[in-house]
């Protein structure tokens, strides 16, 4: 009897360090338009999360360009690592109703991307293509935050699997 306990007492520790709890990925873009990003994970230094994409969220704040560049042709392109029904965001300038120089500003949250967590890697685009823009360059800055967002209910990894064991106990 006291081992049929001590062997429940044991599994409830043990299943309550896997609870899910609310985790947040947050990558903040370059100040200037025209980069590609590749992830390996959505997660932090000690490896990918897993569990459920939850809230999606974007912010471009003060978006400016120069000369003959219009903020109408931003384009950015994210893949989302889930296994949901929407697996992509795509935006544009024209689409968030952007257009001259700027200073234009633009907020999106979405549950639209909400699904599991898929393994492997991942990335965006974001630049400018148009009529002043032909070759797709990088004229555009942000002059307050670009980043996007994600909430995820689920788990981080546990760092002991990151831990090279120098330490000694």
């Amino acid at each position: 009897m006291i081992r049929l306990l001590a062997a429940i007492a044991l599994f409830v520790l043990a299943s309550s360090s896997v609870r899910a709890e609310q985790l947040t990925w947050r990558f903040d873009f370059f100040g200037q338009a025209g980069f590609s990003y590749l992830w390996g994970w959505m997660g932090d230094d000690n490896g990918p999360f897993t569990g459920e994409i939850t809230s999606a969220k974007v912010v471009f704040e003060g978006y400016i360009t120069e000369g003959d560049i219009d903020t109408s042709d931003f384009y950015f392109v994210f893949d989302v690592p889930t296994l949901g029904k929407q697996t992509w965001l795509n935006l544009t300038g024209e689409g968030m109703g952007w257009t001259g120089s700027g200073p234009v500003s633009y907020t999106f949250t979405s549950d639209a991307f909400n699904g599991t967590l898929r393994e492997g890697r991942f990335g965006s685009e974001m630049t400018v293509c148009g009529p002043a823009a032909p070759k797709c360059n990088g004229a555009g800055e942000f002059t307050g935050e670009a980043y996007i967002e994600f909430t995820i209910e689920g788990q981080r990894a546990d760092p002991i699997f990151t831990s090279n064991f120098d330490e000694i106990w």
